[in-house]
């Protein structure tokens, strides 16, 4: 099958797909309404609406304590509702196997659920510059990370300017607190400012805060990296560095800085940004679902409505990315996971269908512990701090409830099987802009998870990988089989950093599939260092028992397909198209030769 026509079956297959993809439209019983105008005092009727999100989660509540004979449904009007703490669910909030609690957008209403607060009252504060007070700021009771103005985000101020540039360190000490770049940095140290530096590590980033600044020394609080891993993560000669948040290196239209001490927002704008919507978030999360082992929360729907504007504080250890928004300061200690702005933990048969999930400080929609037969469907992400989609998220799960394969964890599998999220589907939806603030983060994460099913996606714009599955180095066995990704469309990804590709993998998988994905526009950036390509597929260590069958992958910056540290006859070819590098491309195509006729079916 050639190229052309084989696309043409991927586009006819997402056509029937989406077009068939089933409307859940069983009758409903009690109806709710909600809207800005609302009040609480009032009976929920379309006549006389609430006027809060959890004042109709009681009447819900109440009907579920009764017993359900029928489904209900929220509909929420169309407005803001701020969020200062997440809106969140457990086994009281939950539907039964017949039927189903829905929170929709009431038809033709844009309801968007916000953990940001609208910043006011500007004044000038010099040539393109504005300030803004704010009180709780400086009385130590919110900081935030990110600004988002009229609908994107806005940069911290930066050193140096401009996407593609940075500098370089040049010396460090054995701390790894104490560097020497290639160039001076402007300004002195002021703690109100938490100015940070970031170093551009291989396959992720490094933040940490700084302590001191003199010419082209600096000095930070945490060491800078995974310590205890190789180079590729741990700040070493010729590392890229920028620096964000401080006073002195607000000098482009569009930067910020907030000084907590004066509780003191300056921005650089060619126009006031009185002009403009200018969002802080507050909030960290914004729908939190918590069921419990032998009681989940069942039949939950979440359908029509837009979530936006979260925020990510900085720990005190700083970050230092390891992998898809994992982070950690030692290898010796226990590693943590960014946090979502919808979380979801012993949820069955719970759904997030046509909805829009923009502008959060860090992770998406996260599935952890005992998720099953769940469906992410139809949404829109973008702009999204880390991970767009975990299926696999264990943030917070008890030590105890995981089996420690190494000191950090990160390979650490399930100690209970009906922990393990299983039959989850993610399907047609649309992931841009992921990895924002974390450039280590994909569009769609899997692991240690059972029948995963990721398809007809369209992915674009990341910074690192597009669609990642599996988290073991080894061919050890785990919870991780059965995935299927299929039909996805990854393109425009690897913007940032090294070491990834359009679909990335680990460990062994016995019967995962890799099926009629079209990659394409996989890139290298002037960041990128380390000497690993960037791949259209990239099976990385103890990658084994996929079926890889259908898929077209060219215009790729290396080869369309890697392996390290696993063998291309671990894995099943049938029929792919893959359109090759040059042999003098600078990159080993020795892989051809070794993978056999059955892998070079439809090569090019």
């Amino acid at each position: 099958m050639n190229s052309t026509k084989l696309f043409v079956c991927f586009l006819l297959s997402s056509f029937l797909f989406t077009t068939a993809v089933h409307a859940d439209l069983r009758p409903v019983g009690a109806v709710f309404y909600v809207s800005p105008q609302g009040e609480d005092a009032n009976d929920g009727s379309e006549s006389a609406p609430f006027a809060t999100l959890q004042r109709a989660q009681q009447a819900v509540r109440a009907l579920v304590r009764k017993g359900l004979e029928q489904s209900v449904c929220v509909y929420l009007e169309g407005g803001v509702y701020a969020l200062r703490t997440p809106l969140r669910f457990g086994p009281e909030d939950s539907g039964t196997e017949s039927c189903a609690i829905y929170w929709r957008a009431r038809p033709g209403a844009r309801a968007l659920i916000s953990g940001g607060r609208a910043l006011t009252n500007w004044q000038s504060a010099g040539p393109s510059k504005w300030s803004g007070e704010l009180p709780e700021v400086r009385a130590g009771g919110w900081w935030f990370r990110q600004v988002f103005a009229d609908g994107e985000r806005l940069a911290r101020a930066r050193h140096p300017n401009g996407d593609g540039a940075f500098v370089r360190v040049k010396e460090l000490d054995a701390e790894i607190k104490n560097f020497t770049l290639d160039a001076p940095i402007p300004g002195g140290i002021n703690p109100s400012h938490r100015a940070e530096m970031v170093v551009i590590q291989n396959w992720a980033v490094s933040r940490a805060d700084l302590t001191a600044i003199d010419n082209a020394r600096v000095s930070t609080r945490q060491p800078v990296g995974f310590i205890g891993h190789s180079n590729a993560l741990i700040t070493s000669k010729e590392k890229p560095v920028f620096f964000e948040h401080h006073l002195a290196w607000l000098d482009a239209p569009g930067e910020w800085v907030l000084d907590g001490e004066r509780g003191l927002l300056t921005m650089q704008m060619n126009e006031s940004p009185a002009t403009m919507e200018v969002i802080a978030p507050y909030a960290q999360k914004l729908i939190v679902i918590e069921g419990r082992p032998r009681q989940p929360v069942r039949n939950l729907k979440f359908e029509n409505l837009a979530f936006a504007h979260t925020r990510w504080d900085m720990p005190e250890e700083g970050y230092m990315g390891i992998q898809a928004g994992h982070y950690g300061p030692r290898t010796d200690a226990p590693y943590r996971l960014l946090p979502g702005a919808i979380e979801w933990r012993y949820a069955v048969e719970c759904g997030l269908r046509n909805c829009e999930i923009a502008h959060t400080g860090a992770n998406g929609v996260v599935l952890g512990a005992g998720c099953q037969r769940n469906v992410i469907e139809r949404c829109k992400f973008n702009d999204i701090g880390g991970n767009g989609v975990m299926v696999g998220w264990r943030e917070g799960e008890p030590d105890a409830r995981r089996v420690p394969s190494d000191n950090s964890g990160l390979a650490a599998d399930w100690q209970f099987p009906s922990d393990a999220p299983a039959a989850n589907q993610v399907l047609d939806n649309h992931l841009t802009r992921c990895g924002q603030q974390f450039w280590g983060c994909v569009a769609i994460f899997d692991a240690f998870a059972l029948h995963t099913h990721i398809a007809y996606n369209h992915v674009e714009a990341m910074p690192y990988t597009g669609i990642s599955t599996g988290y073991r180095w080894d061919r050890d066995p785990s919870n991780q089989r059965g995935g299927i990704i299929e039909y996805n469309h990854i393109h425009s990804v690897m913007r940032r950093i090294a070491d990834g590709g359009g679909i990335y993998t680990l460990g062994w998988q016995p019967n995962a599939v890799l099926r009629g994905n079209h990659i394409h526009d996989v890139q290298r950036s002037v960041y990128a260092h380390g000497g690993a390509p960037n791949n259209g597929i990239f099976f990385d260590q103890g990658s084994s028992g996929f079926r890889v069958e259908q898929n077209v992958i060219y215009d790729i910056a290396a080869n369309p397909v890697r392996f390290n540290q696993c063998e291309a006859d671990w894995q099943t070819w049938i029929d792919n198209v893959f359109r090759t590098l040059p042999k003098d491309a600078g990159f080993p195509t020795d892989w051809l030769d070794r993978a056999g006729p059955r892998f070079a079916v439809g090569i090019q």
